[in-house]
């Protein structure tokens, strides 16, 4: 799982420093931790309950740095991401120097800094469900670092973000729609006026593609996370096998995986030991203004 504030409103920006067993804040700037849930959406009630929703991204190590210049520049991800009440960007066995340079580059109001020193990969993932919990999330949305626009400039945020927090029951809505992998020959379930939704599951997706769940940008309802990232998965030390058990768990169990019509955030592989294509994925960031040098 992967991985920005200048002028504009005022932001909840605390810094804080997880380890295997403590919790320490560090830093809390801007103002009261408050603020970051009083965006409209929260305010309103859906289905008689409120909506809060947050988004993650997490960074390991430090030779991410070309990521997070390339995140800076995605205007469209900046803009979504500042539909939602908390964005908590996580640093996991990050120098000081990878932190401070992402934080220089941060866009994203209501921004949260968390910080992990040796503790493994699923130990993150564990502490995120705990204060998810306990903020009283309830939409969560997933990206890797390495996570940018793709088809979304049509996207009509404002009518995404409503289409989430009205849906019934719990969910999960892949962003990511490629036709190589899935051949749909169903209608859609439900048309919006900027996007359409597939209501797909996990074993569809496992059919079509060896990975029953992968680690495409996603939103889903907070009650699905403890089923998504179990105990098994928490015994995991790294991402590689965390990863691979929830592709292996996927092809076997079921639950509700929607996508939208359109690749609306994708993840490219231009660094790390998974770079299919990497070429072809610069060129693409290129094409849209987003790669530079």
């Amino acid at each position: 799982m992967g991985s920005t504030p200048t002028g504009g409103p005022k932001k909840y920006c605390g810094v804080e420093q997880w380890s295997a067993c403590e919790f320490h804040k560090l830093e809390v700037g801007g103002s009261n931790p408050s603020t970051a849930t009083k965006t409209k959406f929260f305010e309103i009630d859906i289905n008689n309950k409120k909506v809060m929703l947050a988004s993650f991204t997490q960074t390991y190590g430090d030779d991410r740095l070309k990521l997070h210049e390339i995140y800076s520049r995605d205007k469209r991800l900046i803009e979504f991401k500042n539909h939602f009440d908390l964005n908590i960007h996580s640093f996991h066995n990050c120098s000081l120097r990878t932190i401070e340079n992402y934080k220089k580059l941060n866009k994203v109001k209501n921004s949260e800094y968390l910080i992990f020193k040796n503790v493994s990969y699923s130990f993150t993932i564990k502490e995120l469900k705990i204060k998810l919990k306990n903020i009283g999330c309830t939409h969560f949305f997933f990206t890797q670092d390495d996570t940018f626009s793709a088809d979304n400039d049509d996207i009509n945020w404002d009518e995404l973000i409503e289409y989430v927090n009205v849906s019934k029951g719990n969910f999960m809505l892949n962003l990511y729609y490629n036709i190589d992998h899935i051949n749909f020959s169903l209608k859609p379930n439900v048309i919006k006026n900027s996007f359409n939704v597939y209501n797909l599951t996990t074993a569809d997706f496992a059919r079509e593609t060896w990975a029953g769940m992968d680690d495409q940008a996603y939103i889903c309802t907070l009650d699905l996370l403890p089923i998504i990232y179990d105990s098994l998965y928490e015994k995991k030390e790294d991402v590689w096998n965390c990863e691979m058990y929830l592709k292996e768990k996927f092809s076997k169990s079921v639950i509700p995986r929607l996508v939208t019509d359109k690749t609306i955030f994708k993840n490219y592989n231009i660094l790390g030991r998974t770079v299919h294509k990497r070429l072809e994925n610069i060129r693409d960031l290129y094409r849209k203004n987003l790669y530079a040098g």
